[in-house]
């Protein structure tokens, strides 16, 4: 028992270090300067952000397979390598497609699918930048057949670029506990609905988020 009594002690020193003070210091403040609250408020925060995974997930790939089908239908098969796709992007984009594409070429073909998944959420997003209405998605309701019809591009932009800043934050293991989390839960969510309703359907029974929220310490 003696043993098992230091290990805890040890475990709980190692912890407060390994987050490091500065990291520690937004969850103390989140409890009141209480040590074991503040940590128990850190792996709440890791809890809650594994619980993010499922939905920003299937907002991501949703998103990605409507934009593919739009590049694919603009630019052929292998639109990554189409010069009219590249001037749109511009060199910023060019740069991202090619560094991309130079890495799968050492590891087998470049097909769409392993192009598609090889590029991050932030590209895609950027596919919606204002600059690129006119020429991809000139039909955009025939694009996003679901998206409501109130919902204009910019909306449908912002919403998308709102969740890659949440879902940034969530990979990079930063705090989320001083966030509404009820409502960028709904927020994502309902993205998913624009993008894919049957998919937001399956994708809610694999989200544990609200059960999460409601054991915060």
């Amino acid at each position: 028992m003696k043993v098992v009594r230091t290990v805890d002690r040890s475990i709980k020193y190692l912890v407060t270090n390994i987050i490091s003070q500065e990291r520690l210091t937004k969850y103390l403040v989140a409890a009141g300067h209480d040590p074991d609250r503040a940590l128990a408020l850190y792996g709440w925060n890791i809890q809650l952000s594994e619980a993010f995974f499922p939905v920003l997930s299937a907002a991501e790939v949703s998103l990605r397979n409507i934009i593919v089908a739009r590049l694919i239908a603009l630019y052929g098969p292998q639109w990554w390598d189409d010069p009219a796709f590249l001037l749109q992007i511009k060199s910023g984009g060019k740069r991202i497609v090619k560094t991309a594409r130079d890495k799968l070429v050492t590891t087998g073909a470049v097909t769409s699918g392993r192009m598609t998944a090889e590029l991050n959420f932030g590209f895609w997003v950027k596919m919606l930048l204002p600059r690129h209405e006119p020429v991809f998605w000139a039909n955009l309701h025939g694009d996003f057949p679901h998206l409501p019809g109130p919902v204009s591009y910019a909306q449908l932009y912002k919403r998308c670029d709102d969740v890659r800043e949440f879902r940034n934050r969530v990979f990079h293991h930063e705090p989320i506990l001083h966030r509404n989390i009820t409502a960028e839960y709904s927020q994502i969510m309902e993205l998913i609905k624009w993008l894919s309703p049957d998919k937001a359907i399956w994708i809610k029974q694999y989200s544990r988020v609200m059960t999460v929220v409601r054991q915060k310490p």
